[in-house]
């Protein structure tokens, strides 16, 4: 009886030891934070707790500390709270037990190295398996392996390769207008969010190879769920694979609006074995080389060429490019539409490289690239749109890595292995650079100094963890809004 009497006693003790050392004896410790974000998550359970026991505990202590309550019960709002500690502790935070947070611009191609800088870069795991995708190069954690990934996809996206792919680019384009035609002569709705990810899909799919019907949702939903759901299974480590294998009945009830694409993801599945088993031959009838056949072919051992790591790099592909583009292309529609002088003065710009309605959707991309206010408008809609929208880290695994405050002067060290985070949302809305920064204002990028600036479009991030797709993204924005 005395020694049950003493339980609750020892497990106190130990949390409060535990606590200790992640407050005091860490090796970031000298890193401002808020103390609970230090001491622990408790991603699954604080979101559980009635708010008004989470109120009694001090607004400015529990919701100042726990990722779990800003995204899955505020729903997404962690990166917000984020910034809005830095405006109380400085450029330089610590926001869960193993992570740190910059807010300064101009620290950004420290933390996301090139390779020319000779530093390697790790991705941090817990944050790429919340897509439950880990065998693609997205979300491939260490340096090496994934620069080996990297280098078989890395010459389909580069920019001779996306220009070689303008012809079959202009199909889909010119697929785009004529269903918008129709819609424009009967006088329905066009749902610009299904359209312009039919298309994006559709102009992925040149590329992979699976191509999916006109104005299609599934692939949009498909994205959408692998998008939204990363909240949720960092939280939950049951995982994506999990929750992909349960029935719809089984889901939890915060799933049940976006459930998982099982038939997408066996659909890529099966359209991945059907080319390693030879029975796929279909690119020998294609003007343009497909990804998965050409890396098959390729130097890669064959660990690297088994069917379900290629399957996670198509749905991780398919997902990342249909989305992400097509939300620019959504955004940047709405502010035309918004704004007459500003979509009267892209139409003049455009009149001149596109003079008759027959050339809509055939003007060869360089020309197309000369036209200074359609890239400040495509410029515009990328900052509004943010790329990814969550913080992404990287960490060295090899050295430690200074930071200064501007302002206070003083000096921190960030260990080695440390995850370190930025976020486009905080420096696309840092008024020290983009003034008035909610702002669709094209003029801002035809000011000689904004090419200041350009080093502070971080939407497809930077360094040796580029976004794979910005060539292609590009090509698509420049064919695609210009024949708009």
């Amino acid at each position: 009886m005395v020694l049950y009497s003493l339980i609750p006693i020892v497990l106190w003790g130990a949390a409060l030891y535990v606590g200790y050392r992640r407050l005091y004896l860490s090796p970031i410790s000298h890193i401002p934070v808020p103390k609970l974000a230090a001491v622990t998550r408790l991603s699954v359970h604080l979101h559980l707790l009635p708010l008004q026991h989470i109120q009694s505990l001090g607004s400015s202590l529990i919701p100042s500390s726990y990722e779990a309550y800003y995204d899955l019960w505020l729903g997404g709002q962690y990166t917000f709270k984020i910034i809005a500690l830095h405006k109380e502790n400085g450029p330089i935070i610590r926001i869960s037990l193993w992570e740190i947070h910059v807010a300064d611009p101009d620290f950004y191609e420290v933390v996301y190295a090139s390779s020319a800088s000779g530093h390697r870069r790790d991705k941090y795991d817990w944050f790429t398996k919340g897509f439950g995708l880990d065998n693609a190069v997205f979300a491939t954690p260490g340096h090496d392996l994934h620069r080996l990934r990297r280098s078989a996809l890395a010459p389909y996206f580069s920019m001779t390769s996306v220009r070689r792919l303008q012809p079959l680019l202009e199909e889909r384009v010119n697929k785009l207008l004529e269903r918008s035609e129709g819609f424009r002569d009967s006088g329905e709705v066009l749902n610009t969010s299904c359209a312009y990810a039919a298309f994006t899909n559709d102009s992925d799919c040149v590329i992979i190879d699976t191509e999916a019907p006109d104005f299609d949702p599934s692939y949009r939903d498909a994205s959408y769920f692998g998008s939204t759901a990363g909240n949720y299974l960092k939280a939950f480590s049951s995982g994506y694979g999990l929750i992909c294998s349960a029935k719809t009945s089984t889901y939890p009830t915060f799933l049940l609006d976006h459930a998982p694409p099982n038939s997408k993801l066996q659909e890529v599945l099966a359209h991945i074995q059907s080319i390693t088993s030879g029975h796929n031959d279909s690119h020998q009838d294609l003007s343009h080389p497909t990804i998965f056949h050409t890396i098959l072919d390729c130097k890669l051992p064959d660990l690297e060429k088994r069917d379900s790591r290629l399957s996670d790099d198509a749905q991780v592909l398919t997902m990342a490019g249909t989305l992400t583009t097509a939300w620019v292309f959504e955004v940047t529609t709405f502010h035309l539409l918004s704004n007459p002088s500003i979509l009267s003065a892209l139409k003049a710009e455009l009149s001149t490289a596109i003079p008759s309605p027959n050339d809509i959707g055939a003007v060869p991309l360089p020309i197309l690239e000369s036209l200074p206010y359609l890239y400040a408008v495509m410029k515009k809609g990328f900052r509004l749109t943010y790329g990814v929208s969550c913080r992404l880290a990287r960490s060295d695994p090899d050295n430690t890595i200074p930071f200064t405050d501007e302002v206070t002067g003083k000096a921190y060290i960030i260990p080695p292995g440390t995850p370190i985070n930025m976020t486009s949302v905080q420096i696309y809305h840092d008024e020290s650079l983009f003034p008035d920064s909610w702002t669709f204002r094209p003029e801002r990028w035809l000011d000689p100094s904004s090419k200041a600036l350009e080093k502070y479009l971080v939407s497809f991030t930077a360094g040796s963890r580029q976004c794979l797709g910005i060539n292609l993204a590009y090509c698509e924005l420049y064919l695609g809004l210009s024949a708009i």
